[in-house]
């Protein structure tokens, strides 16, 4: 009788740990599919499942809200994927700090130079379908650049050494007016008005003196990105947005990464702040709206991309993914090698920019690349790709851990201890 009723328990206990397996999965998938929904881009699937240890993970939320109530900013998206999963998303704080509206993981970013990466891989769709060769001298596609100075003007003016190639403007190497050089800022806020149109635009800049021969030097150039833009419009023959809906946005789903507004941004698009002298944080509600208008003609591939985590998760994980996604193909195997790799000679590296703090980084097609653990003192694996955007917003992709990072902040004060701080967490939480 005894035995019995203990063979009933456990047949018992049996059926209920197979109906609650069946339950917790059946939840699981109703709750992947929700969040899917609601913009995170990629299936979700429970830390543990990816390696990744929730109770390492549980960390990172209270320590990135400390940022938060340190009054330096006011709200930010994380989320971390691996093996092509989301293991952990979070919206923190707020959008508008001052009405108490509260942070979305779907908000909508100025992703400043985190467009970069994404104009690399529309100039390497384009070498892919044999458009565009890397080494192609840019007055192939761009006569006016065929008759390079180098110098400030007047006496000083000499001969380039050699003619600017297309690698030279994806690498930062081309010699025009970077972020290196006094008065690069002013020239910038200058030539990029809104009314301009690419076209307007490198003809402008075609017409100006180099830094320095291509090659010679590393100098981080919205300049150079601008062109690349132009570029594209030639080789492909349609305008830049139209450009990467067809051949990027569209086929990767992102359906809310654009140069302009959309009605269904209405609401999600977080106000941007700047720290005041006395540790406060100031809002600036009219902080380049001008530039996002639909009326506006200047499609910039230096900084120019509104998007969301859900959207920039994507693409990162194509490119994770050698040139795939979903069964579509965007790029070559070997352009995403190509692009994530450094191609800086070591006399160039390691990078140094105002809006990049890593050291022991050279630069691949887009994006910095780790080449030297030793000197950028983080944990994480050579060949880490990553990069950043003016308005504190930041991604890396680490090839050999299979992950994806993202902190998306809006602050013109620079975020960069907040995310090395991120960095450290999201590499405490692997468990192998």
């Amino acid at each position: 009788m005894c035995g019995s009723f203990i063979n009933l328990r456990i047949l018992v206990v049996r059926a209920v740990a197979k109906h609650y397996r069946t339950l917790t999965l059946a939840l699981a998938v109703v709750v992947s599919a929700t969040l899917v929904t609601y913009g995170q881009g990629l299936p979700v699937a429970p830390p543990q499942d990816l390696d990744l240890s929730p109770m390492a993970l549980a960390r990172i939320t209270p320590a990135m809200q400390a940022y938060l109530d340190s009054g330096k900013y006011a709200g930010a998206v994380l989320v971390i994927a691996r093996h092509g999963k989301i293991g952990y998303s979070q919206s923190i704080g707020f959008m508008n700090l001052e009405k108490k509206i509260p942070m979305r993981t779907d908000a909508v970013f100025r992703i400043a130079s985190m467009t970069k990466p994404i104009i690399a891989a529309a100039i390497l769709k384009l070498v892919d379908k044999g458009k565009v060769r890397l080494d192609s001298p840019v007055a192939k596609y761009i006569p006016a650049f065929a008759d390079l100075q180098v110098g400030s003007g007047g006496e000083s003016m000499r001969a380039s050494h050699r003619l600017m190639n297309v690698e030279d403007l994806l690498t930062h190497t081309s010699g025009l007016l970077g972020f290196g050089t006094p008065g690069h800022r002013k020239a910038l806020d200058t030539l990029s008005h809104p009314e301009r149109t690419l076209n307007e635009y490198v003809d402008i800049i075609a017409k100006m003196p180099l830094t320095s021969s291509p090659g010679e030097k590393w100098d981080y150039s919205n300049i150079g990105y601008e062109v690349l833009g132009r570029i594209i419009e030639i080789a492909s023959g349609l305008p830049l947005d139209r450009y990467l809906n067809e051949e990027i946005f569209t086929p990767l789903g992102m359906q809310e990464t654009s140069f302009h507004f959309k009605p269904t941004m209405e609401g999600r698009i977080p106000l941007v702040y700047s720290q005041e002298m006395n540790g406060t944080i100031l809002p600036l509600p009219q902080f380049g709206l001008d530039n996002y208008l639909p009326t506006n003609q200047f499609l910039s591939g230096g900084g120019g991309l509104l998007s969301t985590a859900a959207d920039y998760i994507r693409f990162s994980q194509m490119l994770l993914n050698g040139g795939q996604l979903d069964g579509k193909r965007i790029l070559s195997h070997e352009s995403v090698t190509s692009m994530m790799r450094n191609h800086l000679e070591p006399s160039l590296t390691p990078i140094i920019t105002p809006i990049f703090d890593h050291q022991g980084y050279g630069y691949g097609l887009g994006g910095a690349v780790l080449v030297d653990p030793t000197l950028s003192g983080e944990l994480g694996s050579t060949g880490i790709f990553r990069w950043v955007g003016s308005v504190s917003t930041f991604f890396w992709i680490d090839q050999k851990e299979d992950l994806i990072a993202l902190l998306l902040t809006q602050s013109r004060t620079g975020g960069y201890q907040m995310e090395r701080s991120f960095q450290q967490l999201v590499y405490e939480a692997i468990l192998r």
